[in-house]
């Protein structure tokens, strides 16, 4: 994809003591933006915005693989309790307060599924830090207005009956079988790289999603916040963004003209949006 252009992976220590992967993209800012990838891609696709935003000097970008993803992961596909992930991004903010102490404004930023975990943390501990949201053609939750009630462009598949029988486990306290795959992304040959997680388990994937009471999620996004959605949105429903942030949150929602689901990330409309907004942050 975009190897050759890519700054190189750096690591840092989980409480668990394990070392996970980001790239840092440096600028010359007192701003630092953790960027979170989707459900079935690494970091690395996101390379065309983080260096944009970085070389306009904007903010400083940090892009994890978040565990279970990327070149050498733990487990693909798996991590080893629902909310580990939440864990390793408060340990990166952790980690790049120390090694970047001039980086005094957190933004937390996402794309597609990277939204469901930074809902998660906007009502945990870490949303003390964060100064303002980015997200991209965020997810939310699939019981959120966004979700087509069935969308036969994706690839995507959930085996419910499992899904279900998990959860109720879950709630007994019963979490032996949480290693179970529960999504397969049955993207077409031609399109693979080699580097997707395509299943994913259910401790992984409910690490991906906030709460079925996402709605006190989106309250509790006060910080400053910009929601881009393509107008071609096919994974969601775009027009369904403006309407639902608006009642829960301040949320300014943009539509980029003449985009889609990834090619929001490489969109001049996108970028513009972006550059204005950063610049404008107090």
């Amino acid at each position: 994809m975009y190897e050759r252009l890519l700054p190189p992976i750096q690591t840092y220590e989980a409480r668990d003591g394990r070392s996970l992967c980001y790239r840092h993209y440096r600028a010359d800012s007192d701003k630092l933006m953790i960027l979170l990838h989707g459900i079935s891609e690494d970091g690395q696709y996101l390379h065309p915005l983080a260096e944009f935003i970085a070389k306009r000097q904007l903010a400083q970008v940090v892009v994890p693989d978040l565990r279970g993803y990327g070149l050498h992961p733990i487990r693909r596909g798996d991590v080893e309790y629902v909310g580990q992930h939440d864990h390793d991004i408060e340990d990166l903010a952790v980690w790049l307060e120390k090694s970047e102490p001039q980086a005094d404004k957190l933004i937390l930023a996402a794309h597609s599924g990277g939204g469901g975990n930074v809902l998660r943390l906007a009502d945990k501990p870490l949303a003390g830090q964060v100064n303002a949201y980015l997200l991209l053609a965020p997810a939310i939750h699939p019981k959120a207005p966004i979700n087509y009630e069935k969308n036969h462009m994706s690839t995507v598949q959930l085996n419910v009956p499992r899904l279900a029988v998990l959860t109720f486990m879950n709630k007994l306290g019963i979490r032996w079988f949480n290693r179970l795959t529960v999504m397969h992304n049955d993207k077409p040959p031609a399109r693979r790289h080699g580097r997707e997680t395509l299943e994913l388990s259910y401790r992984l994937l409910q690490s991906r999603a906030p709460s079925a009471k996402y709605e006190r999620s989106l309250k509790a996004m006060t910080q400053p916040t910009l929601v881009l959605v393509g107008e071609k949105e096919e994974v969601f429903v775009p027009g369904q963004y403006a309407p639902m942030f608006a009642e829960h949150n301040d949320a300014k929602v943009k539509m980029i003209l003449d985009a889609d689901h990834d090619g929001i990330l490489s969109s001049e409309g996108a970028f513009r949006e972006v550059e204005q907004w950063l610049r404008e942050l107090a």
